[in-house]
């Protein structure tokens, strides 16, 4: 029994499969899979197989709680990757339960700073955080010379958080903020949040919202004849907004980027991750939710590797405080007390093809 044990290496994720959500947290499970699956093909680490277990917490927070103790004593995984909602991350930051259990925990979406400082020593985020999106956002804008710029965000703690934020951008870059409109948690009538917007009179309207909010916003903007520029988070991808909108309406939509394009083969990182997606999930449409899902397990391979032949989850959370690596494109870096591996962000735009191009 003790062989079969050292056999293999559990890692966990406990995320969403159904809801308007869902689909992001499942394109998190599917990249991380098609990762693991290839490490696995190649020998596992350090001669051992990876098992994946997952356990659907329905967007619950105090299922996530739950669940997350459960698996551990359980499973005993040495580590969980793609954590999955803001105020999913913050219970369980609450309840303390990987501080109890003491098993990392890496990845997390979204990239509310709330989730990120003050740091949590068993948690790390493998992208930039939303401070740093709508950092970017706004300085882009100020650059084309926007000014006046509206803001939609979410009635939820990822939406708050980001509005302090924008409001924090805007007071350093000196613009003009023409209106702040809240949105219903995951809400997609949006007609009267389009109308509010239009008669602030921006010249940009940036977009705090979770996927399906953001497509719908885009919709429903555009439906109304409004060709204000619109600027979303990473969270609403080219082809969220398509399910929803037109192609004449999501053209021209620019949308903030935390990891590089996963519908491009332009780094090594990228072309690694797509030939990955079509051997071990050739059914699944490529998109940067998948991406961030590899990612994460990538850099938890790493740290997992490097804490050498009998890995246990002090000694991974002990790797990945020491982890400073590239993965072909993408620098992470969680040295010196980090718990956030990279910043990098930068701006796509939906082509006429509707795909994103950056």
């Amino acid at each position: 029994m003790p062989a079969v044990a050292q056999a293999e290496i559990v890692i966990a994720q406990v995320s969403p499969t159904k809801g308007p959500l869902a689909v992001t947290a499942v394109g998190n499970y599917e990249g991380a899979k098609a990762w693991f699956e290839t490490v696995n093909a190649q020998g596992g680490i350090n001669g051992q197989k990876i098992r994946f277990v997952h356990e659907d917490d329905q967007y619950k927070p105090e299922e996530t709680v739950r669940l997350v103790a459960m698996v551990a004593e359980r499973d005993k995984p040495v580590a969980f990757v793609n954590l999955f909602g803001s105020a999913n991350v913050l219970a369980l930051q609450s309840s303390k339960v990987l501080e109890r259990v003491k098993i990392p925990a890496i990845g997390a979406t979204p990239g509310a700073e709330a989730m990120r400082s003050p740091d949590n020593p068993w948690i790390f985020h493998v992208h930039g955080g939303d401070r740093a999106q709508i950092r970017h956002i706004l300085q882009h804008l100020s650059t084309l010379g926007l000014t006046r710029v509206a803001v939609a965000f979410q009635d939820n703690p990822m939406g708050k958080s980001g509005l302090a934020h924008f409001d924090e951008a805007v007071a350093e870059l000196k613009l003009d903020v023409a209106g702040r409109v809240a949105v219903p948690p995951v809400g997609e009538q949006l007609a009267a949040t389009a109308r509010k917007l239009q008669d602030t009179g921006a010249q940009a309207y940036v977009m705090v919202l979770v996927r399906n909010s953001g497509a719908a916003l885009v919709r429903d903007v555009r439906a109304a004849g409004d060709r204000t520029p619109l600027y979303g988070m990473s969270y609403v991808p080219a082809e969220a907004i398509l399910e929803k909108a037109p192609l004449e309406s999501a053209v021209g939509v620019g949308i903030a980027q935390v990891l590089p394009n996963a519908a491009a083969e332009k780094t090594s990182l990228t072309r690694e991750f797509r030939a990955a997606m079509r051997k071990y999930l050739p059914q699944s449409e490529l998109s940067n939710p998948h991406l961030t899902g590899y990612v994460a397990a990538k850099v938890a391979v790493e740290a997992i590797r490097r804490a050498g032949p009998s890995p246990t989850p002090e000694k991974v959370a002990a790797a990945m405080r020491q982890l400073k690596i590239d993965l072909g494109g993408l620098p992470e870096d969680f040295t010196g007390g980090r718990n956030v591996g990279t910043q990098w962000v930068d701006i796509g735009v939906v082509d006429r093809r509707g795909q994103l191009l950056h």
